[in-house]
């Protein structure tokens, strides 16, 4: 941690962007899926148009993180934090008086640039300029905030939707995640005073602490997103599918949807706390690999689901949700492993831009083999052999690492 930094101011930070972490993420990445199903029989769409908003929200937000993080490397994150959350507040308040395809896609929209200011970025820059050592700890507890809210939030909503429908459902979630998040902003300690940063990621010179093209411009670079990029492609694809598979594939009751949800993130709760405690202990690398190899065999198994499987579907759901936080979570750490200094909110801004874009690209090429292949059983071998994939190049960090970073191409000029 931080020297010099009193322990409880530590943790009073901690308590605060875990909780906008949780009412941000928990609800527009793991919540609102829920409503897929809803959408789809009020309005007749199909699942590339009633994913489409969510396509449009991660490319917004992917194309809006490096300026984020250009902000975070100068401005306040306590500011720009609470700036996201009322755009967040305004946009799901827009979402419960949505009445065709485009008006969701606007409001997805507003979304994606409302969580670049109050998401993950923010928040991982937030925590990294208070944590040091202890730093693995520390980024589980905050990303096991998604998961908790994730747990929670489609009980929530799921209720709301029996009872009240599902227009009238957002709203209230609207109300109620604006006045948490608000609130819980006021739990950041003032940062206008500048932390000590961490030391720069190993073979970053002193002349390109100010630079940061020569640092994308590495196979070690290319290397991690190349893997995080993978695992965003499959995750995002996961998390906004699986509701429409359950429910209009496997049959799954709708009243039993919320259910499956919570136990999915209640088990990423513990995997994100667990994997992060592991990498404090053990080599990043293998922790990493592992979490990821049991995403591939979670999607195996949904890949095989059959009506009436209720042993394989909660199986499904444990061991996924272990797989998925442990491989988010990983992705996290690994960066600031490698990154943290004074360019760090602006690397991990370009990582996130990657990333997302790469599950926008995963959200509508999945809806695509659905509704060529008339289910996602081929989608799902896919995306495990992917996750497979990007295991290995995890694996295979360890030997890029182990010297100093090599370029992509030769910037010599002799034979």
């Amino acid at each position: 941690m931080t020297g010099g930094t009193p322990l409880h101011q530590r943790w009073i930070v901690l308590s605060g962007l875990f909780l906008v972490y949780m009412a941000s993420n928990g609800v527009i990445l793991h919540t609102l899926p829920l409503l897929y199903p809803e959408l789809m029989d009020s309005f007749g769409w199909q699942a590339s148009e009633v994913t489409l908003p969510a396509t449009v929200f991660f490319v917004i937000g992917a194309v809006t993180s490096p300026p984020a993080g250009w902000l975070l490397d100068r401005y306040s994150s306590r500011a720009i934090i609470a700036i996201g959350s009322t755009l967040l507040t305004l946009g799901l308040l827009a979402y419960s008086a949505t009445n065709s395809l485009w008006q969701l896609v606007a409001v997805y929209a507003l979304l994606g640039l409302a969580l670049s200011l109050c998401g993950l970025v923010s928040n991982m820059v937030m925590l990294t300029g208070w944590f040091d050592s202890g730093r693995g700890r520390a980024t589980g507890i905050l990303l096991m905030a998604s998961s908790l809210g994730g747990a929670l939030f489609p009980l929530a909503v799921g209720s709301g939707i029996e009872q009240f429908g599902w227009r009238q459902t957002v709203l209230l979630t609207g109300v109620g995640v604006g006045s948490l998040m608000l609130g819980s902003v006021w739990l950041l300690l003032r940062d206008g005073r500048r932390v000590v940063p961490p030391s720069p990621a190993p073979g970053t010179s002193k002349g390109q602490e100010g630079r940061v093209i020569p640092l994308l411009l590495t196979r070690r670079f290319a290397a991690i997103v190349f893997a995080t990029g993978s695992l965003w492609f499959i995750i995002i694809a996961l998390t906004q599918h699986q509701s429409i598979h359950l429910a209009r594939d496997i049959g799954l009751a709708r009243s039993s949807l919320p259910s499956v949800f919570s136990l999915f993130f209640g088990c990423s709760v513990v995997g994100k706390f667990c994997f992060g405690l592991l990498s404090d202990r053990f080599d990043l690398h293998r922790v990493m690999a592992t979490a990821i190899l049991m995403l591939a065999v979670s999607l195996v198994a949904l890949s095989q689901m059959t009506p009436g499987a209720t042993a394989l579907l909660y199986g499904y759901a444990m061991l996924a949700g272990l797989g998925f936080s442990g491989a988010f979570t990983c992705i996290q750490i690994l960066i600031a492993a490698h990154y943290s200094g004074p360019l760090y909110g602006r690397i991990l801004a370009t990582v996130v831009l990657i990333d997302t874009l790469c599950g926008a690209l995963g959200t509508q090429t999945i809806a695509a083999i659905r509704e060529s292949q008339g289910d996602y059983t081929a989608a799902f071998i896919g995306m495990a052999l992917l996750a497979t994939l990007s295991a290995v190049m995890v694996l295979g960090l360890t030997r890029l690492t182990s010297g100093p970073e090599a370029p992509l191409q030769r910037t010599d000029t002799h034979p």
